[in-house]
């Protein structure tokens, strides 16, 4: 405990121990928010399109409606982040803008973005006062449609779709099969590169009522006309039978004991299970696990300790269930996410016996 001092003695002392570590987390903290303000804001305003072609700091300006005064000083920041390059007072998009950032892009980051910017607005600006109110309450259809799904599927459009569905293909049942469900489907995008990958395969995509609408989006979006949709709670109500293709990812129908057997009676002989779920090795970091606790979803409560660690889902008695139920483990395999760095989700693929 440092005494107290009388006012003039301050004035003349040093401190006892040097300040530089608090200025340098609050100078990196502040370059930070920095960076993905001026990432953001150049995202909405299409930098990364109109820098396609190299350009002025003014010919951006007048392109975006812009002050030129501002993105003259903003480029040199996005240029720090490998997002432009410039030559001769003129800018360019780096090819990793324009895969990732460009509007043109298949694979653009916009959505999740815009789902950091707003927790970055909803959370973390305002982190004194839920300290004292406790956390910020979003409706489950604004939680799901709006910020969490769109953000998934752009996340798993970096990579670990294509990789998943290539392994799915490569199997030696994938051209017999006629008929698939993608259970708590969400935005619907494995399903909808399953049947572009197999011209007789119809799927169906099952999600709570308010999440399909996101769904007929991508739909609409790849012209999917074999991919349909099928409204419920997988927990309670009934997704279908004959099924040749059971796939699950990153949701509790594919962690679930209970929920084994309901997919074992929905396939039909010799039917394949997919289930793609966290390892649950990797704990959330201090960061990730602060941010856990200033949200909630109405109606739902989160247990502290159950989202400081993705729980393994491929446990003793999980291989038990699917035993019991008739299925056999055909493979089970790491698959790269690129979402976070060195992340990996597990892989099984199990067959119904016939």
């Amino acid at each position: 405990m440092m005494e107290r001092m009388d006012t003039a003695t301050s004035l003349i002392q040093e401190p006892a121990i040097s300040p530089e570590p608090l200025f340098e987390h609050i100078d990196h903290g502040v370059q930070s928010f920095a960076r993905i303000a001026a990432l953001i804001a150049a995202s909405r305003y299409l930098f990364f399109d109109h820098l396609a072609t190299p350009r002025t700091p003014e010919e951006l300006a007048s392109l975006t409606k812009g002050r030129a005064e501002i993105i003259y000083h903003v480029l040199p920041v996005l240029e720090e982040m490998g997002l432009v390059t410039s030559s001769e007072g003129k800018f360019s998009s780096t090819p990793l803008s324009l895969v990732f950032l460009a509007t043109s892009s298949p694979y653009r980051q916009g959505a999740y973005l815009d789902k950091t910017w707003r927790h970055i607005n909803d959370l973390w600006l305002h982190l004194p006062g839920i300290m004292e109110k406790g956390p910020v309450s979003y409706s489950q259809d604004l939680f799901f449609r709006e910020l969490s799904l769109p953000a998934m599927a752009e996340n798993a459009l970096s990579g670990r779709l294509q990789r998943i569905v290539r392994e799915i293909a490569s199997l030696p049942q994938f051209h017999s099969f006629r008929k698939m469900v993608d259970l708590g489907g969400g935005h619907g995008l494995y399903a909808i590169a399953l049947a572009a990958m197999h011209p007789l395969l119809h799927a169906w995509v099952f999600d709570m009522p308010h999440v399909i609408p996101l769904a007929h989006r991508y739909i609409q979006q790849y012209h999917a006309s074999r991919v349909h949709t099928l409204e419920g709670n997988f927990f309670v109500d009934d997704f279908g039978k004959e099924y040749d293709l059971v796939f699950s990812s990153s949701n509790p129908s594919g962690k679930q004991v209970g929920m084994v057997r309901r997919i074992a009676d929905s396939l039909n002989p010799g039917g394949v299970f997919v289930n793609i779920q966290s390892i649950g090795t990797q704990s959330l970091d201090i960061y990730q696990s602060l941010e856990m606790q200033l949200w909630e979803i109405e109606g739902e409560r989160k247990d502290k300790e159950s989202y400081t660690k993705e729980k393994p889902f491929l446990t003793d008695e999980y291989r038990g269930a699917l035993s019991d139920a008739g299925f056999s483990i055909q493979m089970e395999k790491d698959i790269r996410d690129d979402y976070h760095k060195g992340a990996f989700v597990r892989m099984i693929v199990a067959e119904k016996k016939s």
